[in-house]
């Protein structure tokens, strides 16, 4: 069942990130990589919810992170202190816990950062690897990031003074095998446009990696009745239809037919 909650803050974190941060009025746990579906309330209701990766959750107060790209999110752009919303969630298959003497990759790309940015708050150890990707310098949200992260941008105009960031795609952040402990296995969390998410399994296979993806797919219900959001994923010797929603949004990129390697190339 949904929740009313009021928007405690709704702020620009970048030049084109939003932070929204909901008050719920209760306490909110999830696990990350999962998201909400999140609408106006009242009058202000769409027909359809919107779907959101999870960035954080601090008592009663759940944060996501966007950018405006349609109606929905751009009437959640014009919501002030107050103003209530319908929240749904948490929802979907999350990102696992670490393993002993593990070591995780996060490649976040543009909004796709939420669900690698939580899972690094929560799990993230000595030795892990966090990377996020954006066009510009001026889209990083420096703040969010602090020191920890690697980043790379396809533009590096409005990178701040003291910032650093390398120009080209998120996977080149990745250090070579032979930098990473020889006897820890590997493994890769990844969510963010297609082409990342392509890239990142690419690079997973071409090293002997696991690699996990949340992906970004349209979803209407949340929950798997409107069959919205179908990937087509391996089963077995065949392939069956997913909803990213209810068998997502994580799933083993091995298992993810758009991301299997294309007949005559690579991913």
């Amino acid at each position: 069942m949904a929740v009313i909650g009021v928007v405690a803050a709704n702020r620009l974190v970048s030049s084109s990130f939003h932070r929204l941060d909901i008050d719920l009025g209760r306490p909110f746990t999830f696990r990350p990589g999962q998201f909400v579906m999140v609408n106006g309330a009242g009058p202000r209701a769409l027909t359809f919810s919107r779907p959101f990766s999870i960035l954080a959750a601090e008592g009663s107060v759940l944060s996501l992170l966007y950018r405006v790209v349609g109606r929905g999110t751009a009437e959640l752009a014009a919501m002030a202190p107050g103003d209530a919303v319908s929240v749904l969630g948490p929802l979907g298959e999350p990102f696992p816990e670490p393993m002993a003497a593990q070591v995780t990759i996060l490649l976040g790309g543009g909004v796709g950062l939420p669900p690698v940015h939580a899972w690094w708050r929560r799990w993230g150890r000595p030795g892990d690897v966090a990377c996020f990707g954006a066009r510009s310098g001026a889209e990083v949200p420096w703040d969010l990031l602090g020191d920890a992260w690697r980043v790379s941008v396809d533009d590096p105009d409005g990178l701040a003074p003291g910032r650093r960031a390398e120009v080209g795609v998120v996977t080149t952040l990745v250090p070579e095998a032979g930098e990473l402990p020889a006897t820890s296995p590997v493994v890769v969390l990844a969510c963010g446009p297609l082409p990342l998410l392509r890239a990142a399994a690419a690079l997973a296979r071409a090293r002997g990696w696991r690699c996990l993806v949340s992906l970004e797919e349209h979803m209407g219900c949340g929950y798997g009745v409107c069959k919205g959001c179908v990937v087509r994923v391996a089963d077995g010797a065949g392939e069956r239809n997913a909803t990213c929603c209810h068998d997502g949004p994580v799933f083993d990129a091995a298992d993810v037919c758009l991301l299997a390697p294309r007949e005559g190339g690579s991913a």
